[in-house]
């Protein structure tokens, strides 16, 4: 008698268990899906920082995500990746050299890798 109690108790503690868990990761992917959808910048432009930023022919959405995440300019190289590999047009992103600053969203940045701007105004 007193076993099968016990095994009830311990069956009912791990579908709390399993319950619990499940709403912590249900929680944990909200808050980076926002994060990958929000496209909002690190910082605001009064105290932005700003770097040169170099991209190369065959250099991976997360390689420049973790060069400006290690410039402190993005908070998460893996969420920005994922940011623009949600938007259009991150396979046109151009080798060169660019001027990056925190103040500027995952999409601004990428509108500035892939030379949008430049060709909307000419």
């Amino acid at each position: 008698m007193a076993n099968k109690v016990i095994r009830f108790i311990v069956k009912a503690l791990f579908y709390i268990f399993i319950a619990l868990l499940l709403v912590y990761l249900f929680v944990q992917m909200r808050q980076v899906g926002y994060q990958i959808f929000s496209d909002k910048a690190k910082d605001s432009p009064e105290v932005a920082k700003e770097m040169v930023l170099t991209v190369t022919e065959d250099e991976s959405l997360l390689e420049i995500g973790k060069d400006l995440a290690s410039k402190d300019i993005i908070n998460n190289a893996y969420i920005f990746a994922a940011a623009l590999r949600c938007s259009e047009g991150y396979k046109n992103i151009q080798a060169g050299e660019y001027v990056i600053n925190s103040s500027q969203r995952p999409s601004e940045i990428l509108a500035t890798l892939t030379h949008k701007g430049e060709q909307d105004e000419g």
